[in-house]
């Protein structure tokens, strides 16, 4: 009977840990953003909705996060709170949540909601957690022309297996830099600066 009870338990252990493996494998895969509707799901958690004059047409719009199956997507609602826009955020373990944004002018006809979201910790071999930036792009203020852009990573936190705590520090800012009538966005972390530069049709470059 012993036997059979320890057999179960490994079966079971095994079990799970191949569904956890493949989980993660699967967050790990995704190579670009999904929009809401390919990504079924069972549980959906909505944030509340931030408003935000998103547009710059005087009336205020909203964004909120949603959280389906641990998975986190954008969202931008209209100022009548209609979705206009939902896409992926890439997890990579949990209590991942976007801690802040700030709208800022790239130049006349472009704006950026600069997201910073945390991706979330997990506990494999210590402590670990990381956060990056998103760009969502907004064009010639309107709300369906919005695009999405994984940013850097610009903040980590980390404790290793003999107790030691590391948090790193970081700074982000957007000003023009080259003088050519555009803002530039610069991420500095890490003792590492980079600056990213707008192209068009939200696509950006780095430096």
């Amino acid at each position: 009977m012993k036997t059979l009870l320890i057999l179960l338990l490994c079966t079971t252990s095994f079990l799970a840990n191949g569904q956890d493996e493949r989980f993660y494998r699967s967050i790990f895969a995704r190579k670009g953003f999904r929009p809401s509707d390919a990504f079924p799901h069972k549980i959906k958690v909505e944030s509340p909705r931030y408003t935000l004059d998103l547009n710059r047409d005087g009336i205020e719009d909203s964004f909120q996060t949603v959280k389906k199956d641990g998975v986190d997507f954008i969202r931008i609602n209209n100022h009548e709170g209609q979705k206009i826009f939902e896409e992926e955020l890439l997890t990579k373990g949990k209590k991942s949540h976007v801690f802040k944004a700030h709208l800022r002018s790239i130049n006349k006809s472009v704006d950026v909601l600069i997201l910073h979201y945390y991706e979330g910790d997990n506990e494999a071999v210590g402590f670990e957690g990381s956060a990056r930036l998103y760009f969502l792009t907004i064009r010639d203020k309107s709300l369906n022309k919005i695009t999405l852009r994984k940013g850097p990573h610009f903040w980590t936190e980390r404790e290793s297996v003999t107790g030691r705590y590391w948090n790193k520090r970081y700074s982000v800012n957007v000003l023009d830099y080259n003088s050519d009538g555009q803002n530039e966005i610069s991420v500095s972390y890490n003792n590492l600066s980079r600056v990213y530069f707008y192209l068009r049709d939200g696509k950006w470059s780095t430096l």
